[in-house]
């Protein structure tokens, strides 16, 4: 972990981490993603326990718990002040040497809790996880994702609302994504707004006049060139104001310079997605009832469907590296890969996170959410969603290498389509499909 971490606001709370010698890196990676993400916490880093003891007085209920991870005894004088008398929880991860030399000092000291390194296994975050929640859960510290499958979404938007409101590693969506957004949802906005929020932002309008004007949009037989408010009129306000929130997000997402994740590769899976999902709702290819599912909807959706991927690549590399070399060779499935170390959290619920934080719509939260587990009656969004991502995987576009396709038979129920039917889809969207996509994102990424 960085010490140059930004300094919590005033009215945020956050945990303090203790981290000195001796201390595996996976398990630091490990507790970023369980308390940044289960928990919706910042971190704050302190050098030393004294430190964080001035810490802890300086600031107050702001800090909600303590963590401390290394191999040197604790002063029972510091760690009385890091419970603040007893009243939130310290957490020592330590040798089980230490752990049996502090357990006098534990049971003198209310709040200490003793964890041995030995007992965390190496790249499975979920004991950690495990050996947390009684601690968190006696001091009134829930989980983001506790019992989501049986509160309303409302509840879970008010959680989300109060932790991740200040969180450094989850994205904010640019200002202008937002307020495209607006008009787009907005049934009684016209195309004279949208246009005054893409004016707003002119390099948007030069790269997406370079993209609309594509064989995908304009058709092969187009000459000349387009305006803004041709494409308006030829491709509608939702899909053009669709394109236009694409641009400005791959645009508008930097990778950090420590990260090695192929951001290139991502938006073109993610792009392809989007264009795939279009083709099947506008060439009738699969069933789906139009004022059911509208154009930004699945637009939206598809390009952000795996936008939890470029989280964790971005703010917790070596974790996605880690990953993505148990799903080479197409020998596990991403999500089987996270399940398989524990799956602290996924890269489905990092999307949830961000698009409720954005105010995103239920349908478009719980689309991105369950892409993976569509279940036995997935809306036709989810379904439209999850095919388009099988297809773009099976035409060699997957986010990482050796992605293979695996079609959900109620997926394929709710689209009144047949395996053998998909097999003629993903035949007739062909290589000319991926080079249409090819083509897109280079436009999207040009000076």
């Amino acid at each position: 972990m960085s010490h140059n971490l930004p300094v919590p606001a005033a009215d945020e709370e956050f945990g303090l981490i203790v981290e000195q010698g001796g201390v595996r890196p996976d398990l630091v990676r490990q507790l970023g993603l369980i308390l940044n993400y289960f928990y919706g916490y910042n971190m704050m880093l302190a050098r030393s326990p004294e430190e964080a003891a001035g810490m802890v007085a300086e600031r107050g209920a702001a800090v909600v718990y303590v963590l401390i991870l290394g191999d040197r005894p604790l002063a029972a004088v510091t760690v009385s002040r890091l419970t603040r008398n007893g009243t939130i929880p310290l957490v020592a991860l330590l040798p089980q040497h230490l752990v049996d030399s502090h357990q006098a000092l534990a049971r003198e000291v209310e709040q200490l809790h003793l964890i041995a390194f030995e007992t965390i296994p190496e790249h499975n975050g979920a004991v950690l996880k495990a050996a947390l929640a009684p601690i968190f859960e006696h001091n009134g510290i829930g989980g983001l994702w506790d019992r989501a499958q049986h509160v309303s979404f409302r509840i879970l938007e008010q959680r989300v609302e109060k932790r991740v409101s200040h969180l450094h590693t989850l994205p904010t969506l640019p200002e202008v994504v937002m307020r495209i957004l607006e008009v787009v949802n907005d049934d009684s906005s016209t195309s004279a707004q949208l246009e005054e929020v893409l004016h707003s932002d002119p390099a948007i309008v030069h790269k997406l006049m370079q993209v609309v004007s594509t064989a995908a949009f304009a058709g092969s037989g187009r000459h000349g060139e387009w305006g803004l408010r041709d494409a308006v009129v030829r491709l509608g306000r939702r899909k053009l104001g669709s394109l236009a929130l694409q641009i400005k997000l791959i645009n508008g997402l930097v990778k950090p310079e420590e990260s090695g994740f192929d951001l290139r590769r991502f938006w073109v899976h993610s792009v392809g997605v989007a264009h795939i999902a279009d083709q099947l709702y506008s060439q009738r290819l699969v069933r789906v009832d139009a004022d059911a599912v509208l154009v930004h909807e699945y637009w939206v959706a598809a390009l952000l469907h795996d936008i939890g991927k470029l989280i964790l690549g971005f703010f917790f590399w070596q974790h996605f590296e880690r990953l993505a070399a148990l799903t080479s060779g197409g020998q596990m499935s991403f999500r089987e890969a996270e399940q398989h170390l524990g799956d602290v959290v996924s890269h489905e619920q990092l999307g949830q996170l961000l698009l409720m934080r954005a105010a995103m719509n239920e349908n478009l939260v719980l689309c991105v959410g369950t892409h993976h587990h569509p279940g036995s009656l997935p809306s036709e969004l989810l379904a439209l969603v999850n095919l388009a991502d099988n297809l773009c995987k099976d035409l060699g576009m997957g986010t990482l290498p050796d992605e293979s396709a695996h079609y959900d038979a109620a997926v394929l129920r709710v689209l009144g389509v047949s395996a053998e039917r998909v097999i003629e889809i993903r035949e007739q969207l062909g290589s000319h499909t991926v080079e249409q996509v090819m083509d897109i994102v280079e436009r999207c990424t040009a000076g």
